[in-house]
């Protein structure tokens, strides 16, 4: 029967230490004495065999995550994930650790299941990766790459999706509750009475499907009083949403408009149509427009997912699994959503890394 081969990550695990303290103790350099004894006679009774020239090449191998996000339709998010991950790589910069990013682009065409499994395998064919970071667009292509991480003994965590494998990590919100809180807020807006005008737009994206599920069943079960219009938008541009616009504003008059996608876009029509009218707005999606419209008050709100903070906590999650293994975070990660007013927003901000 064969012997299992120990490895630094065993002394690790048996000593409640991390796997870099190991290897600092074979190397002698930055540990304390009474360590460094504690790690030779853990390594010594476990049978650890240390090859040094084989550890001084790993400490010098720089651990490389490609990261397959998705980039939605409002910009802002996607770019806010990358930022994420970006900032937390720097804040371990004295270590070899980098993430490089793959983006699957949905914003002019949603479905692109096949072409997002397409791009990783060519990217993986061309390098194996030290670890996956991965936002699915089904369920299928989920699948296909847990499949090729776990044959090819790869890392996988993903992130901001509902096809997810939480075997090692999973960072995201709940997307239905996100539409959930979407509801209830904006019915809070209008004190839970009145009509509210929906634009919805199947971008191909599981997560947001499930989104507006939340969001009309929320309002069916909480606020049957209020009366919601969906219509269902085949694209999103500013000639579909003016379309739209024109024909229910007048038919339906509602008293609050939701769109999941470019909120920006609605509110510079409801400018250009010079309506009179004064309508409560909400936006789960971040830019420099939507920004400015919080902070003159044409906006109501932004209740986000936080892609900020999605990107960075993977990052550093990642980083730990490779160099802190003792506190790598595992199974699922719920950073739940936040809801801004121009006054937090503007905090929020200045709190980013």
């Amino acid at each position: 029967m064969a012997t299992k081969k120990i490895r630094q990550s065993d002394i690790a695990e048996k000593l409640n230490i991390t796997r870099t303290t190991v290897a600092r103790a074979f190397s002698g350099e930055n540990i304390s004495a009474k360590t460094r004894e504690r790690v030779l006679a853990a390594a010594k009774e476990m049978g650890y065999v240390h090859n040094g020239a084989a550890a001084t090449l790993a400490m010098k191998k720089c651990k490389v995550v490609y990261a397959f996000i998705v980039g939605t339709i409002d910009e802002g998010y996607s770019d806010m994930i990358i930022k994420g991950m970006q900032d937390a790589v720097k804040l371990w910069s004295g270590y070899n650790f980098q993430i490089k990013v793959f983006v699957t682009d949905i914003k002019l065409r949603g479905n692109k299941c096949h072409e997002q499994i397409d791009q990783f395998y060519e990217v993986v064919g061309n390098e194996r990766p030290d670890g996956v970071i991965f936002s699915a667009l089904g369920q299928e292509n989920m699948d296909l790459v847990t499949a090729y991480c776990r044959e090819n003994e790869i890392p996988l965590m993903t992130l901001d999706a509902v096809s997810k494998n939480a075997e090692l990590c999973h960072v995201g919100p709940d997307c239905y509750e996100f539409g959930e809180a979407t509801a209830a807020y904006l019915a809070s807006l209008i004190k839970r009475q009145g009509k509210i005008l929906a634009i919805s737009y199947d971008d191909g994206y599981e997560w947001s499907s499930l989104r507006m599920k939340g969001f009309f069943r929320w309002l069916r079960q909480n606020c049957p009083e209020i009366e919601v219009l969906n219509v269902e938008a085949d694209n999103i541009s500013r000639s579909t949403y003016k379309r739209i616009l024109k024909e229910y504003l007048e038919t339906f008059q509602p008293d609050a408009i939701y769109a999941p996608f470019k909120m920006d876009y609605i509110v510079q029509i409801l400018q250009e149509m010079e309506q009179k009218r004064r309508y409560i707005l909400i936006s789960n999606g971040i830019n420099a427009d939507i920004e400015k419209y919080l902070y003159s008050g044409i906006i109501a709100g932004i209740i986000s997912s936080c892609p900020y903070q999605l990107g960075a906590i993977i990052a550093n999650n990642f980083f730990k699994y490779f160099f802190r293994s003792t506190e790598v975070v595992k199974n699922e990660i719920d950073i739940g959503f936040d809801i801004y007013i121009k006054e937090s927003y503007r905090k929020a901000a200045q709190m980013r890394i």
